[in-house]
């Protein structure tokens, strides 16, 4: 605001997946623009074909319905960097006369300076969007190669499961046997070994449960049974 004065003013910047112009920000009762029902091959309205242009246009004085737009003297600035377009800065001062010709070389000046800055904007931009993106696969890839080791954990502790039952289920089977046979020698003079071995067959069965339970193993997600010791979860 500093450098040229005006009552409204809009910045267009180029959609670079579309290719053409829009509105990145305005100031004034509506946008900046001539001839705006008007199509160019980089958008609508005036701006659309000054686009195209190298030189800024100056319009010194307005008529017809030039109060009606808010403003009486017109200039767009297109915005290059090199070959490339940023975007197109329009102007617009109620007083007619205010812009004139001759100011041409600052405003080429003030544009190159501007595109510059749309170019920065534009990059950081497009930083910003690719650094969330790479944080986004970088999440989603720390959760895929968790869910792949807890699987691996899962496939592995399904084997050792597997081999305990073997080894375990097996002996309680003969142990069972055993102390079912030798409960039912057991006289009433012999109640309290008797009850022993009720004991030891109560122990049995619940080794048996743990196997049972390992089977029905969903993850191996440790849990703390004792302060500072943490074992499988089994529940």
């Amino acid at each position: 605001e500093g450098i040229i004065a005006y009552d409204a003013a809009t910045l267009f910047v180029v959609n670079e997946s579309q290719g053409e112009l829009e509105v990145a920000v305005s100031r004034g009762p509506r946008p900046v623009n001539l001839a705006a029902d008007v199509a160019f091959s980089r958008g609508d309205g005036l701006s659309g074909w000054i686009a195209s242009q190298r030189e800024p246009v100056v319009l010194p004085t307005l008529g017809g319905d030039g109060d009606a737009r808010g403003f009486r003297s017109f200039v767009s600035v297109p915005l290059w960097t090199g070959d490339k377009l940023e975007g197109v800065l329009n102007l617009g001062h109620g007083q007619a006369g205010f812009y004139k010709p001759e100011t041409k070389p600052d405003l080429k000046q003030l544009g190159v300076q501007l595109s510059l800055i749309v170019e920065q904007l534009r990059l950081r931009t497009e930083l910003h969007e690719k650094h969330e993106l790479l944080e986004t696969t970088l999440e989603e890839l720390r959760s895929t190669q968790d869910a792949l080791v807890e699987k691996e954990r899962l496939a592995a502790t399904a084997e050792l499961v597997v081999a305990l039952n073997h080894e375990i289920n097996n002996p309680l089977t003969t142990i069972f046997s055993y102390i079912d046979l030798l409960i039912g020698k057991c006289g009433p003079e012999m109640a309290e070994f008797s009850e022993m071995l009720v004991k030891a067959k109560d122990a049995a069965i619940r080794i048996n449960a743990v196997t049972k339970r390992l089977e029905e193993l969903q993850s191996t997600e440790p849990g703390e049974y004792l302060e500072g010791v943490k074992m499988l979860k089994l529940s």
